[in-house]
């Protein structure tokens, strides 16, 4: 099925305010008050939103663009290298200049180390989040999530190109290296995967129905939110539950499940809406694809600046206009270096298709 204009410019929308919301709440984190724009108390959710959109979009582009295993690498590879690869490697040199500094003082960071080839091998490999190697790449914890996407990718790859014994051994092979942690997110990415799959997204409610389907999930992690029912599960099973620590960033799997499913509910609703509402988004399509254009920049280098910015540059108190300014800056600062990693996607593709010279046999 064809992704029509208006729910294409939506994912769009959510994959940048699911961006968005992270840098917020980091900077609330990180001594830059961010507290007066309710969207930095979801960032959290954001990385929820951006597991079901993945699973989405990548089920979606490989079923219509990529048919066989070379072109899914290549597109999987130069994708996630063409930023990851940047970032880590400003992460390493960045902490390794800190660390140089006269008087430097690393408790000022919240996520500071000093870099050691471990980091920099595990982190280039995303295995910093596999069994018990909880690696966290310096300045730059939200690179966590990235080792959950890669680890989905490859399941989803192994899959969906292999055939028969191989299709199992492969799956088998990849779930033992990504660990426990990581598959227990899984089905979250595989709920998008299943909307784009079924063909659900373009079905037809009344009205007054696709309304609550849209509204709803906006409701309920509101209240999953506010009520903090997700660290109050969270905290009961970690306490009732030998080794439960060691999900570490999936602890609040229980939770994070039902938003997951509320987000799909709400996807699957948008095209039901009001032509007008569907109109907005046409109308500003260009916009959207411009700003979730460089969310994955966004995404994997914003912690640094928020980190910096907030020991050494604090704004006043409360101050509402200069951390707007700085929100404001380093979203200029991300945009400017997207031109640098997920803009030069087509060089990316171009390298790794001479690295993987020999063509797998297309899917079925």
């Amino acid at each position: 099925m064809t992704l029509k204009p208006a729910l294409s410019a939506y994912l769009d929308f959510m994959r940048f305010v699911a961006a968005l919301a992270v840098l917020l709440g980091h900077m609330n984190q990180d001594g830059l008050p961010m507290a007066w724009m309710p969207l930095s108390r979801f960032s959290h959710e954001a990385v929820i939103i951006f597991f079901v959109l993945s699973g989405f979009i990548i089920y979606y582009s490989t079923t219509a663009r990529t048919p066989n295993l070379k072109m899914y690498a290549v597109a999987r590879l130069s994708r996630i290298y063409s930023v990851a690869l940047p970032s880590v490697v400003l992460c390493v040199l960045l902490a390794l200049w800190l660390s140089y500094l006269p008087n430097f003082d690393p408790s000022r960071l919240s996520n500071f180390s000093l870099p050691s080839v471990w980091q920099l091998v595990s982190s280039l490999l995303f295995l910093n989040q596999s069994w018990m190697n909880q690696v966290d790449l310096p300045l730059n914890n939200p690179y966590w999530s990235l080792c959950y996407e890669v680890w989905f990718y490859v399941l989803f790859g192994a899959y969906f190109f292999a055939q028969g014994r191989q299709r199992w051994l492969l799956v088998g092979a990849a779930a033992l290296i990504a660990g426990p942690a990581i598959l227990v997110l899984l089905p979250i990415w595989l709920m998008g995967a299943w909307l784009a799959a079924s063909g659900r997204y373009q079905a037809r409610w009344a009205t007054g129905l696709a309304w609550l389907g849209f509204g709803a999930p906006i409701a309920l992690i509101v209240l999953i939110n506010v009520t903090s029912v997700d660290k109050l599960i969270q905290s009961t099973l970690y306490a009732n539950v030998p080794g439960y620590w060691r999900l570490v960033s999936s602890q609040r799997f229980v939770t994070d499940h039902l938003i997951g499913a509320a987000l799909c509910l709400h996807i699957a609703s948008f095209s039901s809406l009001p032509a007008a509402v569907q109109a907005v988004f046409i109308r500003y399509q260009r916009v959207f694809a411009t700003l979730a254009g460089f969310s994955f920049t966004l995404y994997l280098f914003h912690r640094p600046m928020t980190q910096l910015l907030g020991a050494y540059t604090p704004p006043q108190p409360d101050s509402v206009w200069q951390t707007a300014l700085l929100a404001v800056g380093i979203l200029l600062a991300c945009w400017a270096i997207s031109f640098g990693t997920e803009k030069q996607l087509s060089a990316w593709r171009s390298g790794f298709a001479r690295l993987i010279p020999v063509s797998a046999a297309a899917h079925g």
